[in-house]
């Protein structure tokens, strides 16, 4: 029986392995097919006409298995229009098959992780009482539901970073573009052309808003989902100035010279906040490692003269 329980143990951990990397090498293959799709595009000015189906064909094996992980673990109906699709489009990630194997993903962690656990208990821990394996598998299962949540924040945060560091430099040359005599919707595709290899996501984003009004929507319209997509204070401001300027005709240039300045102002301080942030953070290693060294190389020797000088004394 236990030989059993042993096998059951290694196939499972093997399969609950196989599963989240096939999941992962998935993820990472559609979006960097997706990105270099995307950059191949705006280079050419022009919307795409043909997917490359030899991926897809692939993921086909496979999706039966997804589609019932995934739906243990998706939100209630109508989730696509909701704020959990919005979290994808924030960190960059607009192809429909990724959101699925995130909450496969979710569900094979929940699911197999508590399993594995259980088993490594009974056969390495015997003696553990059942309120601690309950409390370690409960906690298990928690922390295995939400770290893809966490990995996605992260993802997400890192992408905002690079927007916000890379948006003053667009900004100039959108100034660039309408003191040449461009409209602001020729100045927005000519921008994200230019810095689709630079800065790639703000590019895309850029790119998105001009397939939108090329497709209909207003320009205000356009730009107000851009910063709703990019989540950015900088990005809102812009979008707002923007929205003023063409309702009420104010010069374009000047106005985004400000903005542009502006926006490398708070770069600037954001950057002197973390070095101000740097020496609060060193106390911490500093009194844990440096100091306690330091003192062990500077006084060892006078403490073990010390000892030897008292050891060497005669009783009483």
């Amino acid at each position: 029986m236990q030989d059993t329980l042993k096998i059951l143990t290694i196939l499972l951990s093997g399969a609950a392995v196989a599963s989240i990397v096939f999941a992962l090498y998935n993820w990472v293959v559609n979006n960097t097919a997706l990105q270099k799709r995307f950059t191949q595009l705006v280079r050419q000015d022009r919307v795409p006409t043909d997917l490359s189906l030899s991926r897809t064909a692939g993921t086909h094996k496979v999706t039966a298995f997804i589609d019932i992980l995934s739906k243990l673990s998706l939100p209630e109906k109508g989730w696509e229009n909701s704020n959990a699709q919005l979290r994808f489009l924030r960190a960059g990630i607009r192809n429909k098959i990724v959101p699925q194997y995130y909450y496969a993903a979710k569900s094979l962690l929940t699911l197999v992780a508590p399993v594995v656990l259980v088993l490594f208990f009974y056969f390495t821990r015997p003696q553990i009482s059942f309120q601690l394996a309950f409390f370690f598998v409960l906690l298990t299962a928690a922390v295995c539901y939400y770290l893809p949540e966490f990995l996605l924040h992260y993802i997400t945060q890192k992408r905002i970073e690079r927007m916000r560091n890379g948006l003053p430099d667009m900004i100039d040359l959108m100034v660039i573009c309408t003191e040449a005599g461009m409209g602001l919707d020729a100045a927005i595709a000519r921008i994200s052309s230019e810095m689709a290899r630079t800065n790639p996501d703000l590019a895309q984003e850029f790119y998105l808003s001009v397939l939108e009004m090329r497709a209909g929507a207003t320009r205000i319209e356009a730009l107000r989902n851009l910063a709703l997509r990019s989540q950015l204070e900088d990005m809102a401001d812009l979008v707002s100035m923007l929205v003023q300027a063409d309702k009420f005709g104010t010069g374009l240039a000047e106005s985004l010279r400000i903005q542009s300045d502006m926006m490398r102002s708070r770069r600037t301080q954001r950057a002197e906040e973390l070095a101000a942030k740097i020496p609060v953070k060193m106390l911490l290693p500093l009194g844990l490692f440096l100091f306690p060294t330091l003192m062990l190389v500077l006084l060892g020797p006078a403490i073990i003269q010390i000892i030897e000088t008292f050891s060497n004394q005669p009783v009483p």
